[in-house]
Parts: C-alpha cells; sequence; structure tokens
C-alpha cells in the first residue's frame, strides 16, 4: 500500500512555524520572527478575503508564533524564552484536550482532511478511538510540557549549534510521513 504524502493544505497550518524554523537556521531570531509576523499576517488576510477556513492547528501554531514573536521583539532580552517551550507544550495540551471533544475531535479532523473524506457517524468505535488517540497525544503534550519547565529551571539555555539546527532542519520532512 502506498502511502499518501500531506496536502499542501496541511502544511499551511504548520507554515509559521517551518518559515521561523527556516529562517532561524540561516539568519537571525528577530529576523525570522519578523518574517513569521508577516506571514501570519499575509495569511490571516488571505483566509479572511478567500473566505477560507481557519483551521485548529493553523490557530495553534499562528497565535503562538505571534504572542511569542511580539514577546521577544519587545523585550530588551530573551526573558521568556526559557519557557517557550513550557508554555508551547502546556498551550498545546490544553488544545488536544478541548479538540478531543470537538466533533469531530482534532486527529479525526486531521485524518478526514488528509484521506479527503469524512467518518460515518454511525462508526462509534472509530470515532472513540479517535478521541481516545486525541488524548494521548494530549498527556504527551503535557509530559513535555512538565520536562521543559523542569529543563528551563535547572539548567541554563545554551545556544543550539549550527549542526545540531542542521539536524533539525532535516529532520522536519520526517514528521510528515
Amino acid at each position: 500500500m502506498m502511502r499518501r504524502l500531506p496536502s499542501p493544505r496541511f502544511f499551511l497550518e504548520f507554515a509559521s512555524l517551518i518559515i521561523f524554523w527556516l529562517l532561524a537556521t540561516f539568519c537571525s531570531a528577530k529576523t525570522a520572527i519578523m518574517v513569521t509576523l508577516a506571514f501570519v499576517a499575509a495569511d490571516t488576510i488571505r483566509r479572511l478575503l478567500s473566505k477560507a477556513s481557519f483551521p485548529r492547528l493553523w490557530v495553534i501554531c499562528s497565535v503562538l508564533a505571534v504572542v511569542f514573536g511580539v514577546i521577544d521583539l519587545l523585550a530588551p532580552t530573551p526573558f521568556i524564552i526559557r519557557y517557550e517551550g513550557s508554555i508551547t507544550n502546556l498551550v498545546t495540551c490544553a488544545s488536544f484536550i478541548w479538540g478531543a471533544y470537538g466533533s469531530p475531535s482534532l486527529i479525526q479532523e486531521m485524518v478526514e482532511e488528509r484521506q479527503g473524506f469524512t467518518f460515518p457517524p454511525e462508526r462509534q468505535e472509530l470515532l472513540s478511538f479517535f478521541r481516545i488517540f486525541t488524548l494521548a497525544w494530549a498527556a504527551y503534550f503535557a509530559a513535555k510540557a512538565i520536562l521543559y519547565g523542569w529543563l528551563g529551571t535547572h539548567y541554563p539555555r545554551q545556544k543550539p549549534s549550527r549542526c545540531a539546527r542542521h539536524w533539525a532542519l532535516l529532520a522536519l520532512p520526517l514528521w510528515f510521513l
């Protein structure tokens, strides 16, 4: 069985995050933040004018990019960067918990978008699976938030090496397989 790649619309949901990571690898953090904020503004205008939807993951990624971007641009020192990972994972956890009780659940919505059709509502066992799977992801993000919070308070932040940033950039496509 051949696996389908995610649609370009799926990548647009994470575009603000992808743009920031790409630019942060090759440019300064402030440049990456400003371009990401400009992209989010342009994409918001595009979605409003074309009456396109605002998927839940797009909202999460874009709101986090804007909030942390503005804080980092306005602050004289990057004081919040130590806890951005923890805060981001807590927000993502809360979004997955909230999304688990939506109709459809957050994971089910992503799967349906990727495959191009919806699951029949009478398949309660399938809907329950997606709800439980979404809650499992929420637990994962909660555990990451706790770990990042602990690391942020007990270890000094070090600038990642160029090599580590390039490996992270190379690993990005693996998330979408």
